[in-house]
């Protein structure tokens, strides 16, 4: 066993005692005993850590080693002194040293794979793993409750994956521990664990070899790799503030009428909780059902809708948009000076065609969702009118209020304020569509993302129009990347049909249902019929795999299509025509 590995095991035996001591009612051991293992582990692992940290030639390296052991030090003596909370600060350092050697392990699989792109696929796999496992003890549950692994895995799988799908009522068949884990899976799986590791590795000084910084590079939507630093501490950054934002404005606006009072601890846990997962467009909630019982509230409209759309758009469009108003901004207050800042070019001081292709496709799908949902809902209050109901201004602007929220949420974030069985089939139908295309590349959305569908509807237009290549803003698009969308379009096509074939063949559910929830779990996306709770075994097995293909399937291939090795022919065949249409 190498020497990572050797780190990595010790470490995660502290944090199974960790988990054995918060994880169960009643203790297999003695608290003591627990603490005890995990002095030990820790003492192990620092003994196979320190040689290497004290001989390395980088001084922050052995003084981030020695800071670390003072925190564990520091932290057993406050708790000597009795203060409990000494030892939460050692339980904390243990759980992060954890991922640090989880980080270090995956560097060392990314020397010895042969496909470093499997490194993805894998990591999403271990995190699934792991968090059925917690979800499984016995305190993530409610006392006298229990949790099956299929449901577990199912429960886990949907929160890495970021869809909302649930087999069982998160607010009340999991208890504030397994909540926490709920969210702690949703953000990492939110971040990507490569790309969380990767710059968490980066901001504590650690440098990167080649393959590493292409697999991030990647990660990171193809940012440049000198720019890959700045860029990961831009998404962590950016991450923090604006779910920390979401949650201070979500903090006051929560009925304790609908939850049968709340105090202040559990306020915060609601805002936190909430703005995690909208940001990172999960679908999951602790209210209990949705945000139905905020339908028209500030919470869901105000707060919720613009963490959907920010946690959609993706990081390399809120860059370029910062970007963009720090070169406005340093023109207005430098007028006669340079006109952009040092080091910058010219792409930094404008709108990237990526940025115009997401603003632009997201902003015509939320006014098609808004359209179609709005008029599909209104027509029935029509009906209403006309047999003597009064149509009141309240109720056509509460119709519009439901039809923005649904048209912004299908797009991969899952929340509904609408109760689904009051939505009309036009409304569904918009919901499917809406569902498929997602969120944007580098974002913590799903779907097959608007990129992905613009630059199909430019390929048609472009053909339409008999030109050679696909054209936007001004600039061309490469045929290899239609091809690459093109692609990504059927695989999608392909996963649909494939899980809706075999839910039919276990489930006895509506066919509009089935393809619903299969269409929900593939886009991870968590809107459902009712039908998620009442999936037999392997109707959820099936869905898990919907979901873990949905979310790490596309994003894999086209790493194989973009770095897999390219099999060049000296020849070429003849060419030959096909009928079409």
């Amino acid at each position: 066993m190498g020497p990572a590995l050797t780190r990595l095991l010790l470490i995660g035996l502290a944090s199974a005692a960790i988990a054995v001591e918060h994880g169960f009612y009643e203790h297999p051991l003695e608290i003591w005993v627990l603490r005890l293992l995990q002095v030990l582990f820790l003492i192990g692992h620092a003994a196979v850590t320190a040689p290497a940290v004290l001989a390395h030639p980088d001084p922050p390296t052995r003084i981030r080693g020695v800071v670390l052991f003072g925190v564990l030090v520091m932290g057993a003596a406050i708790t000597l002194g009795g203060a409990p909370l000494g030892w939460r600060l050692v339980e904390t350092a243990i759980v992060l040293r954890f991922f640090v050697e989880l980080w270090a392990t995956n560097v060392v699989l990314s020397h010895r794979l042969t496909r470093p792109e499997a490194l993805f696929p894998l990591s999403f796999m271990l995190l699934i793993a792991v968090g059925a496992l917690l979800l499984k003890l016995p305190r993530a549950v409610p006392q006298g409750d229990s949790i099956g692994w299929v449901d577990a895995l199912f429960t886990s799988t949907s929160a890495v994956c970021v869809t909302g799908l649930a087999v069982r009522n998160t607010a009340h068949g999991f208890t504030v521990e397994g909540q926490v884990v709920i969210c702690l899976l949703i953000q990492l799986g939110g971040l990507g664990i490569i790309m969380f590791g990767s710059t968490l590795m980066m901001l504590l000084g650690r440098n990167l070899s080649l393959r590493e910084n292409q697999n991030l590079s990647q990660m990171l939507s193809d940012q440049p790799v000198h720019r890959l630093l700045n860029y990961g501490r831009f998404v962590l950054v950016t991450t923090v503030l604006i779910e920390l934002t979401g949650a201070a404005l979500l903090y006051a606006r929560w009925d304790p009428a609908q939850h049968g009072g709340l105090t202040p601890h559990e306020r915060i846990w609601l805002s936190v909780f909430h703005s995690i997962s909208a940001f990172c467009n999960a679908g999951f909630d602790i209210t209990g059902s949705s945000l139905e019982g905020y339908r028209h509230s500030f919470a869901a409209q105000g707060v919720l809708v613009p963490l959907i759309v920010l946690g959609g758009l993706g990081f390399p469009v809120l860059d370029n948009l910062l970007r963009l108003m720090r070169a406005r901004l340093h023109r207005r207050l430098h007028p006669h000076g340079p006109p952009l800042p040092k080091g910058w070019t010219i792409a930094d001081s404008r709108l990237s065609l990526h940025s115009r292709l997401v603003l632009s496709t997201t902003a015509w799908l939320y006014l098609y969702g808004f359209f179609v949902i709005g008029l599909a809902q209104f027509m029935p209050l029509l009906e209403h009118a006309h047999a003597g109901d009064h149509l009141t201004a309240a109720r056509i602007f509460g119709t519009m209020a439901d039809a923005s929220f649904m048209s912004v949420t299908a797009r991969t974030a899952g929340f509904n304020s609408v109760p689904m069985h009051e939505l009309e089939p036009a409304s569904i139908f918009a919901l499917m569509t809406l569902m498929l295309v997602g969120g944007s590349p580098g974002s913590t959305a799903g779907g097959m993302k608007t990129t992905t569908l613009a630059v199909l509807v430019l390929s048609v237009v472009a053909t339409m129009r008999q030109r050679r290549e696909a054209e936007a803003y001004g600039r061309s698009i490469a045929d290899a990347l239609v091809r690459k969308a093109g692609t990504l379009g059927v695989c999608y096509f392909a996963l649909i049909v494939g899980a809706t074939v075999a839910l039919s063949l276990v489930e006895p559910f509506d066919l509009e249902e089935i393809v619903f929830e299969v269409i929900s779990a593939a886009t991870t996306t968590g809107l459902s019929l009712g039908i998620t709770p009442l999936l037999t075994p392997l109707g959820k097995l099936v869905i898990i795999a919907a979901m873990f293909l949905g979310r790490v399937g596309p994003l894999a291939l086209l790493t194989v299509l973009i770095f897999g090795r390219r099999a060049e022919r000296p020849y070429s065949y003849a060419h030959e025509g096909v009928a079409l249409g």
